[in-house]
């Protein structure tokens, strides 16, 4: 082997070292998924504060109307909910579209999510 050969090989060997080194295992704590949702006291309070302003998803506004009255029928009755796979619920998915987020505002958290996809894995009840 001539110098430059090895000198090649040495210098591989040390990126090879370096970048090896440097690898981690990134490790994702689960999230802590509330349980026993209340559609009347957890996500009602979530229309009211984020979705059924005036203009949007009210009485006279963009369906589905989710007033407190009619969200419940609303949504279950509008083809708004997948209960055999929660996570391609219309309502569900609508709300954590990052492209176009409802409410427009995006200002729904992970929380708040969690309670409309926990809600429907429970079976999407009027409770």
């Amino acid at each position: 082997m001539t110098q430059s050969t090895l000198n090649r090989f040495a210098i591989l060997m040390l990126l090879t070292v370096i970048f090896s080194s440097c690898k981690y295992e990134q490790i994702e704590l689960p999230d802590e998924l509330p349980q026993n949702v209340s559609f009347q006291t957890e996500l009602i309070p979530i229309f009211n504060q984020s979705c059924n302003a005036i203009g949007c998803h009210n009485v006279n506004g963009i369906w589905p109307d989710l007033s407190e009255g009619n969200a419940f029928e609303a949504i279950t009755t509008g083809g708004q909910l997948d209960l055999d796979t929660p996570e391609n619920s219309k309502l569900y998915m609508r709300m954590i579209d990052l492209q176009s987020p409802m409410p427009l505002s995006g200002i729904l958290s992970k929380t708040q999510t969690d309670k409309v996809l926990v809600w429907i894995r429970e079976g999407a009840n009027n409770n």
